[in-house]
């Protein structure tokens, strides 16, 4: 037990079942589908029509002229959001994907939370940053899908295209709030692009998965070393 957990917390990423990876080190898991978008969509063509229904036919932000009504803060979905022939959504529409995954029995994925105002390369404060450079240690100017990292191996689908965040553009400005921060996993550069315009997205979600109960048998055959020592304790005072 003791070299379990000993080897168990020099792990970096983890595979989990369920289609998932732990990141032991920051506490989150991300989908080990790094397309799951396109791969959900292979097999249900009411994908779209169903995350729009279930956020409402509209997402949130900050308001700006992207806005289905400029500056009203809310957008409303529409199917030319998606593209399931290649899995890549504009940020609301990848917003509204997250916002409905239902994965490994969790629903609270998200898109990778981003450092503020924090552009260029070896940007490792972000979750994407992190993955890129620290996880996976690909170098700058380099695809994703180059890393020779064992870590690699635990993900399907990786893009060498630009991912979205879940930040929009924090700089002031009258047209600031058009943006929202991505990652491009071709080069390892973070960056800004206009909502509306096609990414991709990879799910993370905050915390690890449930632990795998302790089989019953386990725990009796403690109970017994326990009733054994406690015998032979009282045989030697004898």
């Amino acid at each position: 037990m003791a070299f379990s957990l000993s080897t168990g917390a020099q792990a970096s990423l983890v595979a989990r079942t369920g289609g998932m990876v732990y990141d032991d080190v920051n506490n989150i898991t991300w989908a080990a589908d790094a397309n799951l978008f396109q791969t959900q969509a292979v097999g249900n063509s009411n994908l779209v029509n169903d995350i729009i229904a279930g956020n409402g036919g509209v997402i949130h932000d900050t308001p700006n002229i992207l806005d289905t009504v400029a500056n009203s803060g809310t957008y409303t979905l529409t199917t030319a959001d998606f593209s399931t022939s290649n899995g890549v959504m504009t940020w609301w529409g990848a917003q509204a994907w997250a916002n409905n995954l239902s994965l490994g029995g969790y629903t609270d994925w998200t898109l990778p939370t981003t450092v503020t105002a924090a552009y260029g390369y070896n940007q490792t404060g972000s979750q994407m940053g992190d993955l890129y450079y620290t996880q996976l240690g690909v170098s700058s100017g380099n695809n994703i899908t180059s890393s020779t990292n064992p870590n690699y191996t635990l993900f399907t689908h990786a893009q060498n295209e630009a991912y979205w965040s879940g930040a929009e553009n924090p700089n002031p400005g009258p047209n600031a709030s058009n943006y929202a921060t991505t990652f491009n996993a071709s080069v390892g550069h973070q960056d800004l692009n206009t909502k509306n315009i096609l990414k991709h997205a990879w799910a993370v979600r905050s915390g690890d998965v449930a632990a795998v109960p302790v089989p019953g048998a386990f725990w009796l055959f403690g109970s017994a070393m326990v009733g054994l020592m406690g015998l032979k304790r009282r045989g030697s005072i004898g």
